[in-house]
């Protein structure tokens, strides 16, 4: 959830993540629609870390507090330091498996990054990664409020939903063009298509960092369900791996383990009160649909 919500419904902010996590801890998911990562193999393994970097990386340490200058305007808050988590921790696993994902096709690239993603992510930071104004590349504002926004690591919802295609363009796995919900293809799209980056503080440019209002737009709508309602079986055999599931406020994403497809997300309705384990797509769709409706959005057609 991020920060646009509380101008577009007038929402005060403290109000807004009250509800947000409310509605969190008073959802009931069924055991049987968790899956624990325990149970499935995954090819880009993560070595237990060394107290080295535990002690570098966790998910106490402040953030450094800083003032930039936009447009003539200046924003004051405090920043995020993933890009250096990306560098350290992230890169040299992945650029071990650079042959392999070579050779595999777009929807098994971006399903193993984003569980690669959250998982890497739960490791170093806890079952809740949950950063304020948080993507991989720091592209975001300093913030001045926000949960756990005076801390240096950490994804908001967007930032994360975001992390498999920022990851597989950074590592030259996917082209940009193709990644719509990357910040280097979101870019491409608004100079094509003449579309003003208005992510940032008060309506300023933000890097093209993509925020969960851009999402709710781009891209394919695969499906929508309203408010209330759960989606039939007929429309979870559309899902693909890398399908964005949300609205303007909250985005979460779908990957596939053993064929079948869950959701993940940070923050939200759904994966915290599941014990941070991926949840079975039809049960988080319903779940998420309880309090606004729901949709489906796709940035490419994947080559299954």
């Amino acid at each position: 959830m991020k920060r646009r919500v509380i101008s577009i419904f007038a929402v005060p902010f403290t109000a807004l993540i009250m509800l947000m996590f409310v509605s969190c801890s008073g959802s009931k998911i069924p055991a049987d629609a968790i899956i624990n990562f325990d149970s499935f193999e995954r090819d880009l393994s993560i070595d237990t870390p060394t107290p080295e970097l535990v002690d570098k990386f966790n998910n106490g340490v402040p953030a450094d507090y800083t003032t930039i200058k936009k447009d003539g305007k200046e924003f004051s808050g405090f920043i995020t330091e993933n890009k250096s988590f990306l560098d350290e921790v992230i890169a040299p696993i992945i650029e071990n498996h650079r042959d392999r994902f070579k050779q595999l096709p777009t929807a098994q690239i971006i399903n193993e990054l984003a569980i690669f993603g959250f998982e890497i992510f739960q490791k170093y930071f806890g079952k809740d990664f949950y950063r304020w104004g948080g993507d991989i590349f720091d592209l975001d504002d300093p913030q001045f409020e926000g949960v756990r926004h005076k801390f240096k690591y950490g994804l908001d919802c967007s930032g994360f939903t975001a992390l498999p295609y920022e990851l597989a363009v950074y590592f030259n796995l996917i082209d940009p063009k193709s990644a719509l919900f990357s910040s280097k293809g979101f870019k491409l799209y608004c100079k094509e298509n003449s579309l003003e980056d208005t992510g940032g503080r008060e309506g300023t440019a933000n890097n093209f960092r993509l925020d969960t209002k851009e999402m709710a737009l781009l891209g394919k709508e695969i499906f929508r369900i309203e408010k209330g309602s759960a989606a039939n079986n007929e429309q979870i055999k559309l899902l693909q791996p890398g399908d964005i599931v949300g609205r303007s406020g909250h985005f979460g994403i779908i990957i596939f383990v053993n064929n079948k497809p869950y959701y993940l997300e940070s923050g939200g309705w759904v994966v915290p009160p599941a014990g941070g384990f991926p949840v079975e797509a039809k049960t988080a769709i319903e779940v998420f649909a309880r309090n606004g409706y729901v949709s489906v959005r796709r940035c490419l057609e994947f080559d299954k």
